[in-house]
């Protein structure tokens, strides 16, 4: 059996070992990142035929929140990038973010809890782009009520890890 406990597939997190079918193949639960949880065949999920709970399939489009219908709401990719760049090492930004430790709270792995909280705490959704955007206050801390505020580009591109530049030696 290969462990897949925690691994990430397409839209799907592995949270537990469900059993086996009737050919003996491993079954796991999944949790889908809109919410919902489904179970898929071991093999489905690392061939990547199964990348979802069926809400992407469902309405054509790869990434949502299909259940509750903020698909298409900037807010929405906000939280989505956010957590991607935290958990899945597939994404282009993880070597910044998850693998250097930085994760994303517990309560904001639920998106009406992120999105509640940005609502209460300056996200404008009429705001034009570069406007409003998240920001970590200890750019070393996590994506958590307490490190993260709304701001614009402006001020979050002031707030990053010092540049490192790398010199060639030319032997």
């Amino acid at each position: 059996m290969i462990d897949m406990l925690g691994k990430k597939f397409g839209m799907l997190t592995v949270i537990e070992l469900a059993g086996q079918d009737k050919r003996k193949e491993y079954l796991w639960k999944c949790r889908c990142d809109c919410g919902n949880e489904t179970i898929v065949l071991g093999g489905n999920l690392r061939s990547g035929h199964i990348k979802s709970c069926g809400c992407a399939k469902a309405t054509g489009e790869r990434n949502g929140n299909y259940k509750g219908g903020h698909c298409k709401d900037r807010l929405y990719h906000v939280w989505m990038t956010m957590k991607q760049r935290c958990t899945n090492p597939n994404n282009g930004k993880y070597y910044a973010y998850g693998a250097r430790g930085i994760t994303v709270c517990e309560e904001w792995m639920e998106f009406e809890t992120f999105r509640t909280w940005a609502l209460e705490n300056g996200y404008n959704p009429n705001a034009k782009y570069g406007e409003t955007t998240i920001d970590r206050i200890d750019v070393n801390g996590n994506y958590e009520p307490s490190n993260c505020r709304f701001t614009d580009l402006f001020v979050q591109n002031k707030n990053r890890r010092p540049f490192k530049r790398i010199k060639e030696e030319i032997a």
